[in-house]
């Protein structure tokens, strides 16, 4: 039976254990997950904004998912100090949706599209492939990573689906 580690809102997450499993629920946010199979090494953040203005790191660990920047920046540190190899490391996301009628795709506060193009940005800059998404649309998805699969699974009450990547 799996033990199953919910990311509260702004928070993340790094496992090594095989039989944990983590869980988090986002509308606008992302779900990134970030995993070597190979060292069994796996993290996932509750990311709600694109970029940390101020420069400054979060002084509260509670916190440090709250970023885009500042989460991966962490998680892959914090990867790396748990014997996950750089060169493995690959990623999945889910969320991102746009959330409010009002919000148009390009708006300065449709924060789910940008939160998932700054993601993109940053996996980019580190070489870190991005090997499947479930992003955009307008409803929130439950997610769920299992680091002995690799497998993310996403779910919506209201639209009525599953999906595993």
């Amino acid at each position: 039976m799996k033990h199953v580690i919910e990311i509260k809102m702004g928070c993340l997450e790094i496992i090594t254990n095989e039989t944990e499993e983590l869980k988090t629920f986002v509308g606008s946010c992302v779900a990134i997950c970030l995993f070597d199979l190979v060292s069994h090494v796996a993290g996932m953040a509750h990311v709600m904004l694109p970029r940390k203005s101020d420069g400054k790191q979060s002084a509260i660990k509670n916190d440090i998912g709250k970023y885009a920047d500042e989460a991966l920046s962490y998680m892959i540190c914090d990867m790396i100090q748990k014997g996950a190899d750089p060169k493995r490391i690959k990623a999945k996301m889910a969320g991102g949706a746009t959330i409010f009628a009002h919000e148009s795709e390009t708006g300065l506060f449709n924060v789910g599209p940008r939160n998932v193009i700054s993601l993109k940005q940053i996996l980019k800059e580190n070489n870190i492939p991005l090997v499947s998404e479930d992003t955009g649309e307008n409803f929130g998805r439950w997610v769920r990573f299992d680091l002995n699969s690799g497998t993310m699974i996403i779910t919506s009450n209201l639209k009525k689906f599953e999906k595993i990547i």
